[in-house]
């Protein structure tokens, strides 16, 4: 059993190894303090404790930070980490974002005395904008549906107007029917009654 799970957790590793070389930037060094990632150059300002490690850059690298004048890597647990930081002459981002305050970054969110490099970024790439074919597929599905939508409301609507429509006319019908049948116990011959006239008899006085 430990032979197979110790194969397994290589077979995984392996795979891990594989992916990450994949995805890895391409990372040549002109000199010393000279490189390009990806095609485009950078410098290596400062390498403090010996932080610049191009193996892990490689894997560690993204393009949203190609965006970036400025890229710092900071190690802690032994994992690289890297953050951007725009130029001081720079008004995009916060503050908290400009190279100056990367002082404070180091203070408040790396390891107290960890290894560190900054790379200066010659070639700044604007942020690519998510294409809006997902906006607009979202736009045509919710069109379909809100038409689908009307079209079924417009039905429903149709056969209530008939079905009051109907309704209307048996109402109006039954009421004529009442009205005639009003009329014709109104015109129902009158029963023969029996008229009784009362006769009334003079009577003269007699005279004495």
């Amino acid at each position: 059993m430990n032979s197979e799970k110790k194969e397994r957790r290589e077979a995984q590793l392996a795979k891990k190894a594989e992916t990450l070389k994949a995805y890895a930037s391409d990372i040549k060094m002109k000199n010393e303090l000279e490189l390009t990632i990806d095609g485009h150059p950078y410098i290596l300002v400062k390498n403090v404790r010996n932080g610049f490690e191009i193996e892990k850059l490689k894997e560690r690298f993204s393009q949203i930070l190609t965006k970036y004048d400025y890229i710092v890597g900071d190690w802690g647990y032994d994992q690289l980490r890297l953050h951007g930081f725009y130029a001081d002459d720079n008004n995009r981002g916060f503050p908290s974002q400009n190279i100056a305050h990367l002082d404070d970054y180091l203070y408040e969110y790396c390891n107290f005395g960890c290894a560190y490099f900054i790379l200066h970024n010659l070639d700044v790439q604007k942020a690519v904008r998510p294409t809006n074919d997902k906006k607009k597929l979202h736009k045509r599905s919710v069109s379909k549906h809100s038409e689908k939508k009307r079209s079924f409301v417009k039905k429903n609507n149709n056969k209530k107007s008939v079905k009051k429509k109907h309704n209307s006319e048996e109402k109006r019908f039954e009421i004529h029917k009442k009205q005639v049948k009003k009329q014709v116990t109104n015109n129902k011959p009158l029963r023969n009654k029996s008229i009784k006239k009362k006769r009334f008899t003079i009577r003269q006085k007699n005279k004495k």
